[in-house]
């Protein structure tokens, strides 16, 4: 026990230290003994085939100081926040956390522990999913001043570790340092990991190697956005009451990035798919979904290469994206002005849109929805959207209905930027997923169906400058679309 709590002081220490060194943090070291020889093991060369990223920035943060401490020392507030990224946090309660607290709260000192397993997945089929587990320490660093930082489980030997699971994003020390600022929070965000190299693919046909691995600065970038997110507003509506709350909508989106991250993993840990081809595009069939009723219901997934900057692949999408979603679309007055519309700026928005079919009885009228969420930022933008019934609609919008009922069926985008640049990136990573209905298709049509239907969208995409690719031609390009998936 006493061993441990001098490498929590170590870690602390060297985490304060990385703030000293790069000027974010003007004080000195805070202090908790004689530790230099723990702390030595957070200098250690790096496993073969990994890489150590550490990098500190600073910015002012849209929450209170309470609650951001409060997402962050919770395991599933904090994978909610960073959806983007993590496919799933959890904080557990481990046997040796319960003598820990009570020999902190015995007075020697006050410090909050969580220990968060995670597992975190980036949106294109070659980058691996790293699972992390570490426990996570709160202390006052001075008067309304904070640090939350996470140490791996691996340096504290065998007492918290599993040995069963394999560790892929192991952290040095890291966090945040918060300090209130009235209503907002000034933070220091810090980021030290080992992390695993990766290998890109020879047919993405690279000219430099771009850096998946996650910095400081990105972390921060996603935090702010979804927070931006977060205090959106509807700004029309002819569904809702004005006086109503914000409908679910944005936990909606949460649940569409989530379900987006599991599926692009090229090794599903759940038998809920017939995967059909690994080769360039994958194609599942998804067996969830058949169990609600929609049969037959397959999934192509594609990882490109596209010489464009992700804002100009952002916009064109976000324009686009529901007529590669809806193959029927023979006219975009049938989708009509979103009924639910919520945005922060211009960079970022949730739409619920109503498709409008007509069918052979002039007195027949179907209404189906899709609710598309655009969200844009510099380390991955997504567009992603579900198909929605009018009773989906009801169920999951508003606020007093039940929601965990509602099954999503995802499809869109994620783009990251290939190179140095950001947004304005010389060339983008996408990562593409479509999804159909196919009835009355045996499993090698079905394939073929959706093989040609992806190659349509990968042409589509990779030729947004080309003067020939107007809205009215991507209307008229529609129909093979629909003819290639029946």
């Amino acid at each position: 026990m006493q061993r441990i709590n001098n490498i929590m002081r170590a870690a602390y220490k060297e985490f304060m230290e990385i703030a000293i060194k790069t000027k974010a943090w003007t004080f000195d070291p805070p202090p908790v003994g004689s530790v230099e020889d723990l702390q030595e093991m957070f200098h250690t060369p790096p496993p073969h085939g990994s890489t150590v990223e550490c990098s500190v920035e600073s910015a002012m943060l849209s929450i209170s100081s309470r609650s951001l401490i409060s997402i962050m020392m919770n395991g599933e507030n904090w994978a909610s926040m960073f959806s983007n990224i993590i496919c799933s946090g959890s904080d557990e309660r481990n046997d040796v956390l319960t003598p820990l607290k009570k020999f902190w709260s015995s007075g020697y000192c006050s410090w909050e522990v969580i220990l968060v397993n995670a597992q975190f997945r980036l949106p294109a089929e070659f980058l691996p999913g790293w699972s992390t587990r570490f426990l996570r320490f709160k202390t006052t660093v001075m008067e309304d001043t904070y640090a939350i930082f996470d140490v791996s489980t691996d340096y504290f030997e065998n007492t918290t570790s599993d040995t069963t699971q394999k560790i892929g994003y192991k952290r040095r020390p890291s966090g945040v340092i918060i300090r209130p600022c009235g209503l907002l929070s000034e933070v220091i965000w810090i980021e030290n990991a080992e992390v695993q190299k990766i290998d890109i693919p020879k047919n993405m046909c690279l000219t430099f190697t771009p850096d998946f691995h996650l910095t400081a600065r990105q972390w921060i970038s996603i935090i702010s956005q979804n927070l931006k997110r977060r205090h959106s507003k509807i700004l029309s509506s002819d569904m809702f009451d004005e006086s109503m709350e914000i409908p679910d909508l944005l936990t909606i989106g949460d649940k569409l990035r989530k379900f987006f991250l599991e599926t692009v993993n090229p090794f599903p840990t759940e038998r809920t798919w017939d995967l059909f081809s690994d080769d360039k595009i994958r194609i599942l069939r998804d067996m969830k979904a058949s169990c609600v009723g929609y049969r037959n219901d397959y999934i192509a997934i594609s990882t490109v290469y596209i010489a464009e900057t992700p804002t100009r692949l952002l916009t064109f999408l976000d324009i686009n994206h529901a007529i590669y979603q809806w193959g029927s679309i023979k006219s975009r007055a049938q989708l009509k002005l979103a009924v639910a519309f919520l945005t922060t700026d211009e960079s970022s928005c949730t739409s619920l849109r109503v498709n409008l079919e007509t069918g052979d009885d002039e007195d027949f009228m179907g209404h189906n929805f899709l609710l598309q969420e655009s969200t844009e930022n510099e380390y991955c933008s997504f567009i992603l959207s579900s198909e929605m019934t009018e009773a989906d609609v009801h169920i999951s919008l508003l606020p007093r209905f039940y929601r965990n009922s509602l099954f999503l069926r995802p499809s869109g985008f994620a783009i990251m930027p290939a190179g140095p640049g950001g947004l304005q990136s010389e060339a983008s990573i996408v990562t593409i997923y479509i999804r159909r209905v196919l009835k009355n298709m045996e499993v090698d049509q079905a394939i073929e169906a959706m093989s040609c239907h992806m190659n349509a969208v990968i042409d589509h995409i990779s030729n947004i400058r080309s003067p020939s690719i107007t809205d009215e031609d991507l209307e008229q390009n529609n129909t093979p679309l629909s003819s290639e998936i029946g």
